[in-house]
C-alpha cells in the first residue's frame, strides 16, 4: 500500500475548496482549505511515525502539499 499521493490528486482535492468559495464565501473556503492541510499533515506525520515513510519522502510530501494549499489560497483570493 502506498501512502504517496500524486500532485494531481493533491491538486484535485484542494480544487474542491475553490467550488466552496462560490457557494459559502471566501472565509469558509479558507477555513476548509486550512482544515484539509492540517488533516493531510497529520496523515503524513502518522505515516512517518509508523515507519511507512522515510524522512525524505515525508519532506517531499509536505512540500507538495504546501504548494497545492498555497495555489488554492491564491485561487480563492482571485474569486
Amino acid at each position: 500500500m502506498s501512502f504517496k499521493k500524486s500532485k494531481e490528486q493533491l491538486n484535485s482535492e484542494f480544487k474542491l475548496v475553490i467550488d466552496r468559495a462560490h457557494v459559502c464565501g471566501k472565509g469558509a473556503a479558507r477555513a476548509d482549505n486550512l482544515h484539509k492541510l492540517a488533516t493531510q499533515l497529520g496523515y503524513i506525520d502518522a505515516a512517518l511515525t509508523g515507519g511507512k515513510l522515510t524522512n525524505k519522502q515525508a519532506a517531499q510530501q509536505v512540500k507538495d502539499l504546501y504548494r497545492a494549499w498555497k495555489e488554492t489560497n491564491r485561487a480563492i483570493d482571485l474569486e
